[in-house]
């Protein structure tokens, strides 16, 4: 029985000495809070204000990029190509070489021609050299006619006065026709000299003449470029024989294009020349701009539109002649919402974009998810047509680490 109570009384102090235990521990805290749980760090990111501009009212078609100059050139003589100077696709000025058909022959025969001026020219040389030695001579032989003229004047008259005798007269006559025959003779011969230099004159004449058109004809066997433009198909290659009947190479020119656009008939009322025709890229990015300089007086029955012609500088040279693209008529424009592209996210087909906002509570600077309507895009921003207003500030960097209502901090 006494070791039961003793048993009895430990128990109890036990218990006494756990409750002071418990009293003392919360007396030692004090009633103090409960430590609070750290939040999500801050997400770093760049922010921007939602600005208003001046926002096109635009209308986007398929049009067809059109050269204004485009040849196919084939050859004035038949030959074999012996050397193709360009590739497919190069930029070549007016004059470039193109393609170079064997000019052997014809060569040989401008020389032919060129040492045919040289002989002329040798002809006339010596022709003009034998005229002027007999011209030379007829000066002689005519001073002879006039001395014997004077001989046989004076013997005629000292017979007369009986002085000499007939026979010295006859004499001096004889001499006298000598003299003048002798004087016609070189007169037919310069004569028939002259003749001689005026056709080596028009043989060299003729000699210039043929040279020159074999000159001209063996330009014919080099292909030039007849404009700056762009090397296209080159059907033909080297060792192949060509006439004036075989396609060889073309060229197109593509500064400037003509932009050829079909416009509903329901908007052809608003149609007007110098109107502003955007070309756009693949993914939808301006490329330059064109002015409408055609309008089309006819509708096409087919599809009922109206053609519009533009007018394109394609200073970098870009856009090639026969390509299709998209091309955006201004219509006119209006003020307007715009974001930048990098600050718009999609889900499920909505598109979001994220909007600073203070927390009341602790101001805490939080991004909040807003959903947005979308209209064309405009270089690298978007029209906003609904959800923002100008000088609302949105991330434009970083998105794709938010969620709604995560913490940021604004980087500068």
């Amino acid at each position: 029985m006494k070791g039961k109570n003793a048993m009895h009384l430990t128990a109890t102090s036990s218990q006494f000495l756990l409750g002071i235990l418990v009293v003392l521990a919360l007396v030692a805290c004090g009633g103090a809070e409960p430590p609070k749980v750290a939040g999500p760090p801050a997400i770093p990111v760049k922010v921007a204000s939602v600005s208003s501009e001046t926002i096109d009212e635009a209308s986007k078609y398929i049009a067809s990029l059109e050269s204004r100059r485009s040849v196919t050139l084939q050859p004035q003589i038949d030959g074999q190509v012996s050397r193709i100077l360009v590739r497919a696709g190069d930029t070549v000025k007016t004059g470039t070489l193109l393609i170079q058909v064997d000019p052997a022959r014809q060569s040989a025969a401008f020389r032919s021609s060129a040492a045919a001026i040289e002989l002329s020219r040798a002809d006339i040389q010596s022709a003009r050299e034998t005229l002027r030695s007999s011209q030379a001579e007829r000066e002689a032989r005519l001073s002879n006619v006039k001395f014997r003229q004077q001989e046989y004047d004076r013997y005629a008259s000292l017979v007369k006065e009986g002085a000499v005798s007939q026979q010295v007269l006859d004499q001096n006559s004889n001499g006298l026709d000598s003299a003048k025959s002798s004087l016609a003779a070189i007169d037919a011969q310069i004569a028939s000299q002259r003749a001689l230099v005026l056709r080596s004159e028009q043989a060299l004449e003729q000699a210039t003449a043929n040279s020159g058109e074999q000159q001209v004809e063996l330009q014919y066997y080099k292909i030039t470029a007849p404009f700056n433009g762009t090397v296209g198909d080159i059907p033909v290659k080297v060792g192949d024989y060509v006439s004036s009947s075989t396609r060889l190479i073309s060229v197109t020119q593509n500064q400037p294009l003509e932009v050829n656009v079909s416009v509903p008939m329901e908007r052809s009322a608003e149609l007007r020349k110098g109107m502003t025709v955007q070309l756009l890229d693949a993914q939808g990015r301006a490329v330059g701009d064109s002015r409408v300089f055609f309008i089309s007086p006819n509708v096409d029955n087919n599809n009922q539109s109206v053609l519009i012609k533009a007018l394109y500088d394609n200073p970098q040279n870009r856009l090639r002649a026969d390509q299709v693209v998209q091309a955006q008529v201004i219509w006119g424009s209006r003020s307007g919402v715009v974001v930048p592209t990098t600050a718009v996210s999609r889900v499920a087909g909505q598109n979001f974009v994220f909007v600073t906002q203070t927390e009341p509570k602790d101001k805490k600077l939080v991004a909040r998810q807003r959903p947005i309507q979308l209209g064309e895009i405009q270089g690298n921003d978007y029209q906003v047509t609904s959800g923002l207003k100008a000088q609302e500030q949105i991330v434009v960097s970083g998105i794709l680490n938010l969620t709604d209502g995560a913490p940021i901090v604004v980087q500068p």
